[in-house]
């Protein structure tokens, strides 16, 4: 018995030293929501009862994030609330949160062979498409709504599955992966369009990738695989007592 508690242990300590550190600790809310696709929520509702001023606050603690990756969408958002035109503003908002999907996609891509990050900025991407949903489908049919979904759902499948230790594995494939975010991205521009002149590639920029965030993914599997191992060590530890006491 001792012979595989002292393994187990030792497993565990390396596992639990090898978590990230507090700067991208695991988040156990919703992995596919995505911080600025909820305020959008609180900025339409804002802006149906009239209430500017929530809405100004709103948009001031968000601003970090249009600065950083929706620079184009920002112009008209602030004179959305200049002018008190709603249209102007969640319009505006709306077309950050398609730049958002495409960010997301992005550096999903580019993080394909890093199974835990790819499927979590895909689920990032998928919770942005939930806000979304709506005004695509007033702006086409639920068949154009349908596709975008099953386009996530056939991006989620051809990223494979590392499986644990080897055991479920499944394999990837890129280039069907490559063809769903082209057709995500390609619909989704047909409604949500960027201001004239602006480029559609905006700030992809490896800063944009949000690194702490995307670890989540890393730091949960490997948090999950110390906890089991330490259920295990407390099991063996456990029965290997219950058997001592029968021989006494």
């Amino acid at each position: 018995m001792k012979n595989i508690i002292i393994p187990v242990i030792i497993a565990t300590f390396i596992l639990t030293l090898s978590l990230p550190s507090k700067g991208s600790a695991y988040s156990y809310g919703d992995p596919g929501e995505e911080k600025i696709a909820e305020a959008y929520k609180e900025l339409e509702q804002y802006v149906k009862n009239d209430e500017w001023s929530k809405a100004e606050q709103l948009m001031e603690s968000n601003r970090e994030d249009f600065e950083l990756y929706f620079t184009q969408t920002l112009p008209l958002v602030d004179e959305g609330l200049e002018e008190r035109d709603e249209e102007k503003l969640l319009g505006a908002y709306r077309t950050a949160l398609r730049l958002n999907i495409d960010r997301r996609l992005h550096f999903a891509k580019d993080n394909f062979d890093d199974y835990s990050q790819a499927k979590l900025l895909l689920a990032k991407a998928r919770g942005t498409f939930n806000v979304l949903e709506p005004y695509v489908l007033e702006q086409s049919d639920q068949q154009t709504v349908d596709q975008v979904y099953t386009d996530f759902d056939e991006a989620l499948a051809s990223l494979g599955n590392p499986g644990l230790f080897g055991v479920g594995n499944e394999e990837s494939d890129q280039d069907t992966f490559n063809e769903k975010v082209t057709s995500i991205n390609d619909t989704l521009s047909n409604y949500f369009t960027l201001p004239e002149g602006s480029s559609n590639d905006g700030e992809l920029t490896e800063e944009n990738l949000n690194l702490e965030e995307a670890n989540e993914g890393n730091s949960a599997i490997w948090k999950w695989i110390a906890i089991g191992l330490g259920v295990i060590m407390a099991v063996l530890i456990a029965f290997n007592q219950v058997r001592k006491r029968k021989k006494d």
